[in-house]
């Protein structure tokens, strides 16, 4: 069974931080290949806020997120999502639990070619074997701009479209955490505005907490806060980021790193 924190999400509702790692540690490979990707990483995140993640090539921005997100399991360190340690489960019990208290959204926006937008959207919910209130699809795809589009494929639609899907389709089970894979990477620019302004409303609106992965200052600015990360180390936070000091920021991130800031 999965192991609990102090407040126990499931009895008592949300707990007061949506994520904590302590000392989390990954390494890719073996041996004289074996790479570092997560150097005893500690963070906590509050409910309810937007924070994006940079940082160079390399630095360990995607393992984190798969390691906070449960899609990776750490090799030493603990992960707790809404007060629940994601720890001493098996696998199947662990995807039940990122069914009902994770989102996601990735860059190529894994969706069903086969399957309407409607269908895409509530698909998280017949996976979970809950019921589908397609009231509140249709309700989720109107405030991401799609209403007119339930029954129309992907290949019907543009990227940016696409990628509102990918965010209905994060918000219909009312996770706790979404977790955002360089999610305006394949867009244009005024479509990556849109899906941003959309991850703002859903900490604002719906009092989610997102978690973004991006190499675009632009983009992390729309964040509450940025955490940077370098050589698989927490190298430096940024509350209420611009584009430019972001960029300045990551052009220096190196040398900060070097020196020991």
């Amino acid at each position: 069974m999965f192991r609990a924190g102090s407040r126990r999400t499931h009895d008592k509702g949300p707990a007061a931080e949506a994520l904590r790692l302590v000392k989390v540690t990954k390494t890719h490979g073996s041996q004289d290949s074996a790479v570092r990707a997560l150097d005893g990483i500690t963070l906590g995140l509050g409910r309810g806020t937007f924070t994006a993640v940079m940082g160079p090539s390399g630095s360990g921005k995607t393992t984190l997120l798969h390691c906070a997100a449960g899609l990776d399991r750490p090799d030493s360190g603990i992960v707790r999502v809404d007060g629940t340690e994601l720890s001493g489960g098996g696998e199947a019990e662990l995807t039940k639990f990122r069914r009902g208290r994770i989102g996601f959204v990735f860059q190529q926006y894994n969706l069903l070619e086969t399957l309407t937008v409607a269908q895409n959207t509530v698909l998280p919910l017949k996976l979970a074997g809950q019921r589908v209130d397609r009231g509140r699809a249709r309700e989720i795809l109107t405030s991401v701009g799609l209403g007119d589009r339930l029954g129309h494929r992907p290949d019907q639609l543009s990227g940016g479209q696409r990628q509102r899907v990918a965010i209905a389709r994060a918000l219909v089970t009312e996770p706790r955490v979404i977790f955002a894979d360089e999610p305006t990477g394949a867009l244009d620019t005024r479509s990556a505005r849109e899906v941003l302004r959309l991850l703002q409303q859903a900490v604002r609106v719906h009092g989610r907490t997102v978690v973004m992965v991006t190499h675009d200052p632009v983009a992390a600015s729309y964040a509450d806060a940025v955490l940077f990360l370098a050589d698989g180390r927490l190298a430096g936070r940024m509350d209420a980021p611009t584009p430019d000091a972001v960029a300045e920021r990551l052009a220096h991130l190196g040398d900060d790193v070097a020196l020991g800031v």
